[in-house]
C-alpha cells in the first residue's frame, strides 16, 4: 500500500513551494494542477491575513533580510517545536506542555506572535501534564508553514533550511527552553551557571534530529550522540566541552528567553566568556 500523502497544510515545504510558484507569474490553477492539488487548497494557502502585524512565514522571511524582531519570532518557532502541536480545524488551535513555572512565559508567546488570539486556556492532561491551548487562526496557520506537528509529534518538525544562519541561535535556543522533559532546562532544579550544565538533550523526530545535529557541528566541535527510539522519534545529546559551546552559542543574543534562567544568562555575561561571539575573552597584557 503507497503511503498516504500528508495534508497540504501539514506540509511546510509545499507550502513553500506553492508561494514561490505565485510569485513566480502561476496562477492558482496552473499551482493546483502542477502540485496535484484541488484549486481551492492553493487558494486558501495564497489568501493574505490582512493582518498588517502579521510575522513572516519562511517564504516571506526568504525574500527579505532579517531583523531584529525575526530573532523573537524564531525563538518561539523553536519553543513551539519542542512543546507543541497545532490542531488543524476551523480555529486552528496550538496546544502547548507547559512548565507550571513559565505560565507567564505564554503571555509573552501571545503578546509577540498574537494579536487577536480567541483565548488561552489551560488544563492538565493525565499523561502531558499542564497544557496552554491558544485558539488563533492567524498564529495556527503561521506555525503550519513553519512546519510545527500535529497530534504525532514524530510525524516531522521545522525544516532547518528555512532558517537564517544569523537566526539559528533563537530556534536552538527556544527548542532547548521548550524541551520540558529534557535537560538542562526540562528539570526540576533550574541551573544557575554553566558549570551546572553537564548535559544537553535535543528530542524530536529522528531526520530532524539528523538536521540538527549537522547544522550544530561546527558550533559543537562534535557530531553529538544520537540515539533513535522507536515510532521515528529520536533523542540528540552533547556532554561535556560540546554541550558547553552549545550553550554559549545559544546564548549569545538572547532576545527572548525563560525569566527563570536570570542567573543563568547572568553568570554567562560575567563568567569570561563573550556571549556576542561564544569565545574567550583575551586578557590584555602590559
Amino acid at each position: 500500500m503507497a503511503p498516504t500523502r500528508p495534508s497540504p497544510r501539514r506540509d511546510p515545504v509545499l507550502l513553500y513551494r506553492i508561494q514561490s510558484d505565485f510569485a513566480a507569474g502561476l496562477a492558482p490553477a496552473q499551482i493546483a494542477e502542477r502540485h496535484s492539488l484541488p484549486v481551492y487548497t492553493v487558494t486558501q494557502v495564497l489568501r493574505r491575513d490582512g493582518n498588517p502585524r502579521a510575522l513572516p512565514d519562511p517564504y516571506g522571511l526568504a525574500q527579505r533580510r532579517a531583523d531584529h524582531r525575526d530573532s523573537a519570532l524564531l525563538y518561539w518557532v523553536g519553543y513551539v517545536a519542542a512543546c507543541g502541536v497545532v490542531y488543524d480545524g476551523a480555529i486552528p488551535t496550538v496546544v502547548l506542555d507547559v512548565d507550571p513555572r513559565d505560565t507567564a512565559h505564554i503571555e509573552s508567546l501571545l503578546a509577540d506572535l498574537s494579536e487577536r488570539h480567541l483565548g488561552c486556556e489551560y488544563c492538565r492532561s493525565s499523561s502531558r501534564g499542564l497544557q496552554a491551548y491558544i485558539r488563533d487562526r492567524d498564529l495556527g496557520r503561521l506555525l503550519l508553514h513553519w512546519g510545527i506537528p500535529g497530534s504525532d509529534r514524530s510525524s516531522g518538525s521545522v525544516p532547518l533550511h528555512f532558517i537564517p544562519a544569523s537566526l539559528l541561535p533563537h530556534f536552538v535556543r527556544g527548542y532547548l527552553e521548550g524541551g520540558r522533559g529534557t535537560p538542562p532546562f526540562g528539570t526540576r532544579t533550574t541551573p544557575a551557571s554553566a558549570a551546572a550544565i553537564g548535559k544537553i538533550i535535543f528530542e524530536g523526530p529522528t531526520a530532524f534530529l539528523e538536521a540538527l545535529q549537522k547544522a550544530l557541528r561546527p558550533q559543537a566541535e562534535g557530531r553529538g550522540t544520537l540515539a533513535v527510539r522507536r515510532g521515528g522519534s529520536g533523542r540528540l545529546t552533547y556532554t561535556g566541552r560540546a554541550a558547553l559551546r552549545l550553550l554559549r552559542f545559544a546564548y549569545r543574543d538572547t532576545t527572548r528567553s525563560l525569566p527563570r534562567l536570570d542567573r543563568l544568562r547572568q553568570t554567562l555575561r560575567t563568567s569570561g566568556h563573550d556571549p556576542g561571539n561564544g569565545t574567550r575573552r583575551s586578557r590584555r597584557r602590559g
